[in-house]
């Protein structure tokens, strides 16, 4: 699969690699959107295993991490 990729974007022209880049930071916001800790969400009755995930994701956030 790696193999053939790279072979596909290889032949890309630079307008079609700009939009090819585009589409994939659009799904990667997408995907982090739908996992993002939203402020409502935050609690004080939340297991530990949440307020972790919570406190993983403002760190994230103040860092302007673009990876969840």
């Amino acid at each position: 699969m790696k193999t053939k990729f790279r072979a596909l974007v290889r032949d890309l022209d630079a307008a079609a690699l700009d939009e090819l880049r585009r589409s994939v930071a659009a799904e990667l916001e997408g995907r982090r959107q739908q996992s993002a800790i939203k402020l409502e969400d935050i609690h004080p009755r939340m297991s530990a295993e949440d307020k972790q995930r919570a406190m993983r994701e403002i760190a994230r956030a103040l860092r302007g991490d673009e990876h969840a």
